[in-house]
């Protein structure tokens, strides 16, 4: 299998698996290679770390949770974070917007005619 292949079947497993806990050695299994040595692949074709990357897809799917009427706390909850403060300075980090923010534009937006 190509390295590439390997990193692919990783992040496949990542995508299906945001709202649960993922450790280095699942994926490194998954990938067929040590943990040590999957890290530094996983870093060199994707351009971030292992958890870098997590974490950013469960803020990227985090977004979808947001348009429901679901308490914030709930979300960062089911995506892995220790408590809405990390969520929100997470969610701020990548989108520079607050989640909060984020559901009241999309209130708005799904409210305005146009």
């Amino acid at each position: 299998m190509h390295a590439w292949e390997a990193i692919q079947k990783s992040v496949d497993y990542i995508e299906t698996h945001t709202t649960e806990e993922i450790s280095i050695e699942t994926l490194a299994a998954i990938a067929g290679l040590s943990p040590y040595y999957f890290q530094r692949l996983f870093k060199r074709l994707v351009k971030r770390t292992v958890f870098g990357y997590v974490r950013l897809r469960r803020l990227a799917q985090s977004t979808q949770v947001l348009k429901a009427d679901k308490r914030i706390v709930d979300i960062a909850a089911e995506y892995g974070f220790s408590s809405h403060a990390n969520f929100t300075r997470a969610f701020k980090e990548a989108y520079n917007i607050t989640p909060e923010e984020y559901r009241t534009s999309i209130y708005i937006s799904s409210n305005t005619y146009g």
